[in-house]
């Protein structure tokens, strides 16, 4: 286990918001504490260069003890998408976690926003998946928030997902996986429309002067609602923002979704797994073909990609898109996510999970 220092600032005090406990995990709310973090990187065990990871570390009370949960945002997206800044907390996943008594760390990753830019062509599942590691073990270890964190939970979303698995089935260092918004089997036409949908980042005019090498790609203008929304359970001003605050992403990570979604990654993990995904994500899912019906459906659709040990787990968000927390039913599914840590994981570093997994 490696111990590196990383630069963190505190933010301050941020919005407070009264809840009522109404489930296991459940915690009154008081304020959310946030710090700002920069984690040093590689990105393989045989590549010395380092880089940084921008990221976020909140919580309520008091920070030693409690379960994290480290957030992977998907393609395109940075750490916002788990944080949304418009009517906070209805898009707000961190502040349902930290209401509901976990630490969260949310990430630029690697190539995104605020951490730094490699070579396109190196920022690829495998290194991230790398990256991600790194990132566990200074959790385990204290480095971040001068905190150790036995129990790291993984929530990826998306391409997060992919990382993730990643992630967990190569180095079997965390508590559990939260799998949104990315399934094994996707709708037949769905990477020829992503693909359609992208184009060259330094064609766009917000990336046109950052000096992104070729091989950083984003989203064409208006493309985002028709690809990662169920327009009719969303709000438009929530995809406008979202059309003005993408991200980027890399060739690098398209050449390597192939290797991302090999049904022998998914079968090492030993941890326990929650799939979850919006019930009319039109990416993952097809009426009558590729059913995101209800969680039993999902759980069905993913049963033969996992070992037995991970209790695997399925749910659907009724009417959302591919972009679960951006949609208006957003907060039923951030307390199903933090209600599975606490029955399978546990909801502190201390307490054990209500519903252990099998040996």
């Amino acid at each position: 286990m490696r111990y590196r220092s990383l630069a963190i600032s505190a933010v301050g005090v941020v919005i407070a918001f009264a809840i009522t406990a109404t489930s296991p995990g459940r915690v009154a709310a008081d304020a959310a504490q946030c710090q700002q973090v920069s984690i040093p990187v590689t990105l393989s065990s045989l590549d010395p260069t380092a880089y940084h990871i921008a990221g976020k570390l909140c919580w309520q009370g008091t920070l030693a003890g409690k379960t994290m949960q480290l957030l992977v945002h998907g393609y395109t997206y940075d750490q916002n998408y788990w944080d949304f800044p418009y009517q906070q907390p209805a898009y707000s996943y961190v502040t349902a976690a930290t209401q509901a008594g976990y630490a969260t760390l949310a990430i630029d990753r690697i190539g995104v926003g605020q951490s730094d830019h490699p070579l396109p062509e190196l920022v690829t599942t495998i290194s991230e998946g790398y990256t991600i590691h790194e990132i566990v073990q200074d959790l385990h270890s204290g480095t971040i928030g001068s905190t150790a964190f036995p129990k790291v939970v993984l929530v990826g979303h998306s391409l997060g997902t992919l990382i993730a698995w990643q992630e967990a089935a190569t180095y079997q260092d965390v508590s559990g996986v939260i799998a949104s918004g990315w399934l094994h089997t996707l709708n037949p036409t769905a990477a020829a429309s992503i693909l359609a949908a992208t184009y060259p980042a330094d064609l766009d005019p917000k990336f046109a002067n950052s000096g992104l090498p070729v091989g950083y790609v984003t989203t064409l203008p208006g493309t985002r609602g028709p690809l990662f929304y169920n327009t009719a359970d969303a709000d438009p001003n929530v995809i406008a923002l979202d059309e003005q605050m993408k991200q980027t992403g890399t060739d690098g990570e398209e050449l390597t979704f192939p290797a991302g979604e090999d049904p022998l990654l998914t079968l090492s993990i030993h941890a326990p797994v929650l799939a979850a995904v919006g019930q009319s994500d039109s990416i993952f899912c097809v009426p009558l073909l590729l059913s995101c019906n209800t969680n039993t459906a999902v759980k069905n659709r993913e049963q033969a990609f996992y070992n037995p040990d991970t209790c695997l787990e399925g749910y659907a968000l009724p009417g959302s898109g591919h972009d679960m927390n951006l949609h208006l039913n957003a907060t039923t599914w951030f307390n199903a996510a933090n209600d599975w840590i606490a029955r399978r994981v546990g909801a502190t570093a201390t307490t054990d999970p209500t519903q252990p997994c099998a040996p």
